[in-house]
């Protein structure tokens, strides 16, 4: 509840635990965690959660204020792209080898705004092999690809009752719906819904494979935002930072509010 709304101006109260009244500061001698705290519904002003900006002041850039804990089996690759597809910030374990995270971090940083990375298949692989493979992925779908270009999609019911040795190109749906890889993601969304189709590749100018995208992964391209990209004038390291200790990022728009003693790098390792 925010301070000054709803029937207790100031927003929290504490439940004292022997006589039930509410108080201003808590009676117990220890710290709260998630089961001692409810919400109480209060009026709002605001008339839509679009209407809400969440983005951080901190020169983060992040557009939500939504940190991963640096846990191994919890803060890998694919949660730190999806995390930061929606504009959120993940934090890499700090056991895991140097290289190994300079490469989790690059390839994080290619990963398409918009579009999912798809799970590739040619078409001789085997269901076994898409079986293996397609839990990776929360589409549950493994794009068929021959030449770099899509020619078919398999999912875990095309795959239901085969024999494990078969090749997916004889179970595969060949009735593609193929995307621009730059499709504004409501027109994406509208094309899904209008085809009956959950998900479809996208694809470059000449045709190859780019990645995936599903109705859901549209609607949230719309409603959240990683963030944003750096304008023209904008520079892409500040006045004192060396190349080697500052990489150019086309894609990040060093803010002036920053200073040698305050900045900190977006991707960290923390002791667990």
């Amino acid at each position: 509840m925010s301070p000054g709304q709803g029937p207790y101006p100031g927003g929290m109260r504490f439940l004292n635990p022997k006589n039930g009244a509410l108080e201003e500061s808590s009676s117990v001698p220890y710290d709260l965690t998630y089961d001692d705290v409810f919400m109480v519904p209060s009026r709002s002003s605001v008339g839509s959660r679009q209407a809400v900006d969440l983005a951080s002041r901190d020169g983060s850039g992040t557009t939500i204020p939504l940190v991963v804990a640096n846990m191994t089996a919890i803060a890998g690759r694919r949660m730190a792209e999806t995390v930061a597809r929606r504009g959120g910030l993940v934090v890499i374990p700090q056991d895991i080898p140097i290289d190994v995270v300079t490469d989790v971090v690059t390839w994080v940083k290619q990963r398409h705004l918009v579009l999912d990375t798809p799970i590739v298949l040619s078409p001789v692989s085997t269901v076994a092999d898409a079986l293996s493979l397609l839990p990776k992925r929360a589409h549950g779908a493994g794009i068929v690809v021959e030449g770099g270009r899509p020619i078919g999609v398999v999912t875990e019911h095309d795959l239901a009752g085969v024999d494990r040795f078969t090749q997916v190109s004889e179970v595969m749906s060949k009735d593609l719906l193929v995307l621009d890889a730059d499709i504004d993601p409501r027109e994406a969304f509208n094309r899904l819904d209008a085809a009956h189709r959950k998900l479809a590749p996208a694809v470059d100018a000449d045709g190859r494979l780019v990645g995936i995208l599903t109705r859901k992964g549209a609607l949230r391209a719309t409603s959240t935002a990683p963030p944003p990209t750096t304008p023209a004038s904008c520079a892409s390291r500040p006045p004192w930072a060396s190349t080697a200790t500052w990489p150019a990022r086309p894609r990040r728009c060093w803010r002036p509010a920053w200073t040698p003693s305050s900045w900190t790098p977006r991707t960290v390792t923390r002791n667990r």
